[in-house]
């Protein structure tokens, strides 16, 4: 059985679609956990209206669980934590599934039983059209274990999104669960902690539909550097993370980058926390550019960033 959990806050105007899309899999055997993260539109009015109505299909797998509004990695967790099945499927409240989404997922597992994560490819839709197909890096239709993850040329996609992965349950006790602290790229996280530490899969085949234009998407909103992955930087410092050193250099390289629009960025505000950022960096890893930015003193720092910048315009 799949554990298919779907947090949801505020998204009343999606729901159903996204439930729709569920209830038109071909392949049964799944569990839905609707975890309502304390929303204040009426979604979970629309959830029980939907469970009760006559003419829903297989309305007795669909579970709704409330909570207090704790963000979308508490949901999720709390969602994992309750699933009943070896393997949970992850799926925003506003994103929709192929009908035969499921059944591949499981020809998937079947076909690479050494992954502990088994990713779909997704495309981005507004207003029900197709806006951004991302290069995965891979062969085009590419089908199987995805090696080199981190060195991988030409991957602009994670290739995983929060609503086109299956993972083996087990997997959470080793790597530990969503990082409620996160509330920007909290699934990159959880990608990149998976990746590091388990083998992964991946088909090259749109079947996951991500609504960029959906109600409450973090797209839309100002992001502060504490709600943000590279803040956490040091969490990878872990022996778990170390031990794979591609993976360990490439995070603290990749953090790094990221912290230099906060760093030397015109929002002052957030000049403090990426003091504490840059702390957390492990420079006997990563290029020495970065001991120059953040090293020196910050006007110096600052005009070898501008540099930088115009050079890869």
């Amino acid at each position: 059985m799949i554990s298919i959990v779907i947090p949801l806050y505020n998204k009343a105007q999606s729901i159903t679609h996204t439930l729709d899309s569920v209830l038109a899999q071909t392949y049964t055997d799944y569990e839905v956990i609707v975890v309502n993260d304390g929303s204040t539109d009426g979604s979970d009015k629309v959830v029980e209206d939907y469970i009760k109505s006559p003419i829903t299909n297989h309305k007795s797998q669909i579970h709704l669980v409330s909570q207090p509004n704790g963000g979308v990695c508490s949901a999720r967790n709390r969602g994992i934590r309750e699933a009943k099945g070896e393997y949970v499927a992850l799926l925003d409240a506003d994103d929709q599934w192929d009908k035969e989404y499921l059944a591949e997922q499981v020809r998937m597992i079947e076909d690479f039983p050494d992954a502990a994560m088994w990713g779909i490819n997704f495309a981005e839709l507004s207003n029900g059209q197709l806006i951004r197909k991302l290069a995965t890096g891979l062969p085009e239709v590419y089908r199987g274990y995805v090696d080199h993850y981190f060195e991988m040329p030409g991957r602009v996609s994670d290739l995983f999104c929060s609503s086109s992965v299956v993972i083996r349950k087990e997997v959470f006790d080793k790597v530990d669960y969503f990082d409620e602290r996160i509330k920007y790229a909290e699934d990159t996280d959880m990608w990149f902690r998976i990746i590091a530490t388990h083998a992964v899969a991946f088909y090259d085949r749109y079947m996951v539909y991500y609504q960029f234009d959906a109600e409450n998407r973090t797209q839309k909103r100002e992001r502060r550097l504490k709600d943000f992955l590279p803040y956490y930087v040091d969490k990878y410092k872990d022996p778990l993370f170390q031990s794979n050193a591609i993976f360990y250099q490439w995070i603290m390289r990749w953090a790094a980058n990221h912290i230099k629009r906060f760093y030397f960025g015109k929002d002052s505000s957030q000049w403090e926390d990426a003091k504490q950022a840059i702390r957390k960096l492990d420079y006997q890893v990563i290029p020495p550019k970065y001991r120059l930015l953040y090293k020196t003193p910050r006007v110096v720092g600052n005009v070898l960033f501008q540099l930088d910048q115009l050079r890869m315009k």
